[in-house]
């Protein structure tokens, strides 16, 4: 697979400069590099199947899927028949609540989605467990189910209102991050950003959510578990006190300008120059603190069930975001 993309990616410049060349008036001189010939693809090994997977969005799919069994096998047998051999099923959505079951979090109860009138809550009454549902149906059209949680996100405010536990939680609330605003360092909870993140750095934080996940790994037919929003919450994030004595522990010493000795406040993206003088520092120490929590997340998982997969999903504009793999 990779050396199909390098092909591509290959292929795609060389149609470019080639176009560039005719549209500019240039000469046609022969380049001094040239591309190596790709390799072939090996052969596959005979009777093993490539996986296509396909994600199952909970809200969007909510108002067919919170209260029906068989609209989920339906369309599991639609997935099946279009030669998808594996299912991500959002098990978590932003709310922070749950479709599956344990005793660390509430059971969803509503999630906001289009329908036809507009955008609307899809209450769901039903009382059997949503992720069996999907493993039964798997199972019984030979599709691996694989769940998905969004990490580090407690709440979700909308239209609707608010839901998730951060709003009905005093000390959970406690737990949101603390963003590095233009208008100063202001808790998540006091913006209209829609989805409410955890700081990561918490420990606390970080045991409710293996907890979460052992709990998880306890599902028998469950083939794998991914990680969504396993981040924080962008560049602003987090300027707690905590995270800033962490940091300092962290370095080994005191920042005396908080927090512009470590991002201008308002900064959302790029490097700022001057770069201020812990920046690069506190990279790492973001860095850190995410690579660590995904070793405990692992190994929470893995103490459940040593069998089932694990692994980080990251959209493509993270290309560069996480190193990690599924193990």
């Amino acid at each position: 697979m990779k050396k199909n993309i390098k092909w591509f990616a290959a292929a795609l410049v060389a149609l470019t400069l080639g176009y560039g060349a005719v549209s500019c008036g240039s000469d046609s001189k022969e380049p001094e590099w040239e591309w190596p010939d790709p390799d072939p693809d090996p052969d596959p090994e005979p009777g093993v199947e490539k996986p296509r997977f396909i994600w199952v969005d909970a809200a969007a799919n909510f108002p067919d899927f919170a209260n029906s069994k068989e609209n989920i096998l339906r369309d599991l047998t639609k997935a099946k028949e279009a030669g998808f051999t594996d299912i991500v099923v959002d098990v978590r959505p932003t709310t922070g609540d749950v479709l599956f079951r344990t005793s660390v979090v509430d059971q969803v109860e509503w999630l906001g989605a289009w329908l036809p009138g507009g955008y609307s809550k899809v209450e769901r009454t039903a009382t059997w467990d949503y992720l069996q549902a999907f493993i039964d149906a798997g199972k019984s059209l030979d599709l691996r189910i694989h769940a998905a949680i969004n990490t580090f996100t407690g709440g979700n405010q909308t239209s609707l209102g608010g839901a998730g536990v951060v709003f009905r939680d005093e000390a959970k609330r406690a737990w949101t991050t603390d963003l590095n605003l233009a208008g100063g360092i202001t808790n998540i909870m006091s913006t209209s950003q829609s989805a409410k993140f955890f700081n990561p750095v918490l420990p606390e934080v970080q045991e409710y959510l293996c907890s979460m996940l052992r709990d998880l790994a306890a599902y028998d037919g469950l083939a794998g578990i991914f990680l969504d929003r396993g981040r924080f919450d962008g560049f602003t994030s987090d300027f707690s006190n905590y995270t800033r004595k962490e940091f300092e522990k962290y370095i080994g010493q005191s920042v005396a300008g908080f927090p512009a000795d470590i991002l201008p406040a308002g900064h959302t993206s790029g490097i700022p120059s001057p770069v201020p003088v812990h920046m690069k520092q506190w990279l790492e120490f973001r860095a850190k603190v995410i690579h660590d929590f995904m070793e405990k997340a692992r190994a929470a998982v893995k103490s459940v069930n040593p069998s089932v997969k694990f692994g980080v999903y990251v959209g493509g504009w993270y290309a560069s975001y996480y190193d990690v793999g599924v193990n």
